[in-house]
């Protein structure tokens, strides 16, 4: 049976242990250079239509096509979770959860932020919510990110206001069910 006759189920992408841009389609995996043009075109016109992530990836010096598409899918898909990215011709992304949201430049523009009811979250605010979704305190999440209590507390505002939820538990649920943790 071809990769094309398998999808009825949806397929997920993800970033392997290198870093690789890899497909689970019914419990087998494979590159994502390996499936048909047809799945492939989804993705493609996503980022064709994307003006901003084709400026960054520019802007990333990533120049080839092929390469191009590799970079956004593993951004904007490559992290394992409970929905599938592919699912008839709808495509849905995953919440960042690479190693490099500190520093990467495609922050938000390859991958995308899960949006919250008043907003969405900057880079240091969802940093916080990765922190505190995972049972960290305000002094250790200060000490992780290098900045003051007093900026985790006004961030922690911020992300409530932004989120339109209560305390901590509510922040961790919203991460919770967004996918990314």
């Amino acid at each position: 049976m071809r990769i094309s006759e398998r999808v009825e189920n949806g397929l997920e992408i993800y970033r392997n242990e290198k870093g690789q841009v890899k497909v689970l389609i019914t419990g087998e995996k494979v590159e994502y250079t390996e499936l048909p043009s047809i799945l492939r075109e989804l993705f493609q016109a996503e980022l064709i239509a994307d003006k901003a992530a084709i400026k960054c990836l520019h802007e990333m010096k990533i120049m080839d096509a092929d390469e191009m598409e590799i970079k956004f899918v593993g951004c904007r898909y490559g992290a394992i979770d409970n929905m599938s990215n592919l699912n008839g011709h709808n495509t849905y992304p995953d919440a960042p959860t690479c190693s490099e949201i500190k520093t990467c430049q495609g922050f938000n523009i390859l991958c995308k932020v899960p949006k919250g009811k008043n907003g969405t979250l900057s880079r240091q605010e969802y940093l916080i919510v990765t922190l505190v979704s995972i049972g960290k305190l305000d002094k250790e999440i200060a000490d992780e990110l290098k900045i003051e209590i007093s900026t985790i507390r006004t961030h922690l505002a911020r992300i409530r206001e932004k989120l339109r939820v209560n305390n901590r538990i509510e922040i961790a649920f919203w991460a919770m069910n967004k996918g990314i943790i």
